[in-house]
């Protein structure tokens, strides 16, 4: 994409007479391989072989009398009539003092981000494509399963970020990912900027077809109550961290509407257990979480939230660094660069054998209608293994309820390891109730 023509027309344009006094522009181009599986059936209409490009940027746009405009520009509108989509966005151009102001420049670190042979792969080279979906369908055909769907996908892309204060950064980076879906109801995948390895990619499958397996056993009747619940990493990613985050956030903690306020950062007083830690690191290479600088500019670092259960600084962009009076922080894209981090973990063996009659709960709904700054939960599990005598004895459907910032601060929380997670399990004593 020309990125000049836009440079050039952020620059010239006065729409009623009010010219552009700052910038920002964040573009970036792609190219992407995916292939469908919809019931067994690969490449149909419904589950198609996908080569695409795409090209998009993100602006933001700072205007002389004060008030900003953000939002999306296409790659039709960057390349053929860029002077009439930013002259169109002074309509919707609004004041938010705290948010006109953009970076200049700056030092984001080197980080390895990209893969060649992922890179090939989303230009149409399919090697690896037809190799692991062949070891999906012999591990799927084994396993007998009635039906399964997923995807596969490889891309590769660049960035660049401009602003008008002289910042001027670029990268390039990769992308592979799949995803598998056994039965209609019970599905894992995996995501990173390389390929994970042959045996990685077969464990983690192997384990999905185990999983399947299990949940095609209806567990025996038990009783509602406070039981031990184990919560798979897939449920502390959705539900806990996501909770945690939610109520780092600067907007949440600016305006009050979390469970954390601006005066219980920096203090010595814990607020959750003592050994609870939740840091970042964008630094790591080839982590799908990982980069160089983030979409307003700012350098990828590594960061610490919370530290020994005190809370040591909300996640903060340009906006409400401002508003604070902070430093703005780096921000977490995904889940594999997030350590939530206390006691040491349990080998999952043993979470089961102290679990006594209690569950697995592998997924959630309802995520998103919980009261996050309150932090109490009533959650759907669908897809949940009662736990007995340190074995699996079926599945279970089941409602599981609580308060998760009670549960971050009880002695009876332990952490769990399983194997091929990133995040660990939470085994927590709560609410179940079977349905």
């Amino acid at each position: 994409m020309d990125l000049d023509r836009l440079i050039d027309a952020a620059r010239s344009i006065q729409p009623d007479g009010v010219a552009v006094r700052d910038w920002r522009f964040y573009v970036t181009e792609g190219r992407r391989l995916s292939l469908g599986i919809k019931d067994r059936e690969t490449g149909n209409p419904n589950a198609p072989l996908t080569i695409s490009d795409s090209g998009a940027a993100r602006y933001l746009l700072i205007w002389e009398d004060g008030r900003i405009s953000r939002g999306h520009l296409e790659r039709r509108q960057i390349e053929d009539e860029p002077r009439s989509a930013l002259e169109e966005t002074l309509r919707a151009a609004y004041e938010d003092p705290d948010a006109a102001q953009v970076l200049g420049p700056q030092e984001p670190p080197q980080v390895d981000l990209h893969d060649p042979h992922v890179a090939a792969l989303s230009r149409g080279e399919s090697s690896s494509l037809v190799e692991r979906l062949g070891i999906v369908r012999e591990r799927v055909s084994s396993a007998a399963v009635r039906t399964w769907s997923g995807s596969l996908s490889f891309s590769e892309g660049d960035a660049r970020l401009v602003t008008s204060a002289g910042l001027d950064v670029s990268g390039e980076g990769t992308s592979a990912g799949w995803h598998v879906t056994v039965n209609g109801e019970i599905g894992d995948g995996f995501s990173a900027r390389e390929l994970e390895s042959k045996t990685d990619f077969e464990s983690r499958l192997d384990r999905l077809l185990e999983t399947s397996g299990r949940l095609e056993i209806e567990a025996p009747a038990m009783p509602g109550g406070r039981h031990r619940v184990i919560l798979h990493p897939r449920v502390v990613e959705s539900y806990a961290l996501n909770t945690l985050l939610t109520n780092l956030e600067g907007a949440s903690v600016a305006h009050g509407e979390g469970h954390f306020r601006i005066d219980q950062f920096g203090s010595s007083t814990p607020l959750l257990r003592e050994d609870l830690t939740l840091r970042l690191n964008p630094l790591e290479p080839m982590k799908s979480g990982s980069y160089r600088f983030t979409r307003e500019g700012l350098p990828a670092a590594r960061c610490t939230f919370i530290d020994r259960g005190r809370l040591v600084q909300p996640v903060l962009d340009l906006k409400y660094a401002r508003r604070l009076g902070l430093a703005p922080t780096p921000v977490p894209y995904s889940a594999d660069t997030l350590y939530l981090e206390g006691p040491p973990r349990l080998p999952l063996a043993r979470a089961l054998e102290r679990a006594g009659a209690g569950a697995l709960v592998l997924s959630v709904l309802g995520v998103h209608t919980q009261d996050s700054a309150s932090g109490d939960f009533s959650l759907s599990a669908p897809q949940a293994l009662r736990i007995d005598g340190g074995g699996f004895t079926g599945k279970l459907k089941a409602t599981i309820s609580g308060n998760l910032f009670d549960l971050l601060r009880s002695d009876t929380l332990e952490m769990v390891d399983f194997e091929g997670e990133h995040t660990p399990g939470l085994a927590i004593d709560c609410q179940l109730d079977p349905k």
